[in-house]
């Protein structure tokens, strides 16, 4: 069976400007008629979230590693979710380059959200300002794996 041209298929023109009132069936949505957008008009950057789970104990000297993966994830993504149930934090600096990376999100209108922090890594994260820490057995966002 060949495959469907993309232009005859019924959502094709779900993310043009201008359209006309028009059921999805699939995604059981309607949009509404719309105006043309005008010449000022841009989408919405969409949303990137990056799931990490490091694992083991970090101390001064692997900061350094840490501290790439985090620069580049805040650098594009729009939320990190780091799962620091694995791991543990033997240097206040690794708490450095975790707030460091959640005050690079944030500038962007992201967030650095960790999760399952122990309480012995929860104090290392005491003086993080930006980051978001929530305790194990806490609420976790949707879709991040246990």
């Amino acid at each position: 069976m060949a495959p469907e041209p993309v232009d005859d298929h019924p959502l094709a023109d779900a993310g043009r400007h201008a359209m006309s009132t028009m059921t999805v069936g699939e995604l059981g949505r309607t949009f509404e008629p719309q105006s043309a957008p005008d010449a000022s008009f841009s989408w919405q950057e969409p949303w990137l979230t990056a799931n990490v789970r490091p694992a083991g104990s970090f101390g001064r000297a692997d900061v350094v590693r840490l501290r790439a993966l985090l620069d580049a994830l805040s650098a594009s993504a729009s939320m990190v979710v780091l799962d620091l149930g694995a791991v543990s934090l033997r240097s206040h600096h690794a708490a450095d380059v975790i707030d460091e990376a959640a005050i690079e999100l944030e500038r962007r209108g992201g967030c650095l959200l960790c999760i399952n922090a122990d309480d012995e890594v929860r104090a290392q994260l005491g003086t993080c300002t930006h980051a978001v820490v929530v305790a194990q057995g806490e609420p976790t966002p949707v879709g991040v794996p246990r």
